[in-house]
């Protein structure tokens, strides 16, 4: 950790934004205390660290996200993959306290943003959209920590706003407000309801920047 952390120091001096990939309780520890140790001696600033995966977490670790603002960049559609093998992995208990908690990082005050790992698992977006709100496998009848469910409306920011946060883009991405780029897409719900009840499998047109790019 010694050479990780140096590195870490050297790269928040220089202005450079940190993203690590941590999975495991442990490793997600690890690089808290880590970057808890670079806000210490580098002071305190505007830097959003990033934490890539974020899946498994220790007790209290969801809250300790949002002491420093660290983003948690989590991608829900690895959670079809996970779900079904995590308690023969690491035990039942354990995987349903641990696993993927969206909910609980944001009310930790984590920053949540959404990505898709392509091309480990799909990029669809509005998949990933419709896995954290349902959490439900093919197939199953119920949701894998249903307690960790998103509504919608959190679902839609991490997606977008908080996404382009996580990458100092937010003022020119992730909203549609003046002076941003017109990035948007036309989907075939006539309205949000419809839309959270049947998230549809397309779009029907893209634009970016204010123009048509499909179809």
């Amino acid at each position: 950790m010694d050479v990780l952390l140096n590195a870490t120091l050297e790269s928040d001096k220089s202005g450079l934004q940190v993203a690590i990939h941590a999975i495991g309780d442990k490793a997600n520890d690890m690089l808290l205390d880590m970057f808890d140790k670079v806000v210490s001696l580098n002071g305190t600033k505007d830097r959003r660290f990033r934490i890539e995966h974020a899946q498994h977490l220790s007790p209290g670790a969801a809250t300790r996200f949002g002491e420093h603002g660290i983003i948690a960049s989590v991608q829900p559609d690895h959670l079809l993959d996970d779900a079904d093998s995590a308690g023969r992995k690491i035990g039942v208990e354990r995987a349903e306290r641990s696993s993927y908690l969206f909910r609980s990082l944001l009310a930790g005050g984590a920053h949540l943003a959404f990505g898709s790992d392509w091309p480990v698992s799909d990029i669809y977006p509005l998949q990933a959209i419709r896995t954290a709100m349902s959490r439900k496998l093919p197939g199953w009848e119920a949701p894998w920590i249903s307690a960790e469910r998103l509504p919608l409306d959190d679902s839609l920011k991490a997606h977008t706003i908080s996404a382009a946060y996580a990458c100092f883009l937010d003022h020119v991405l992730g909203s549609l407000v003046e002076g941003k780029y017109a990035d948007f897409v036309v989907l075939p719900s006539t309205s949000w309801r419809e839309f959270a009840d049947d998230i549809p499998g397309h779009v029907l047109a893209t634009y970016v920047n204010g123009k048509q790019a499909y179809p």
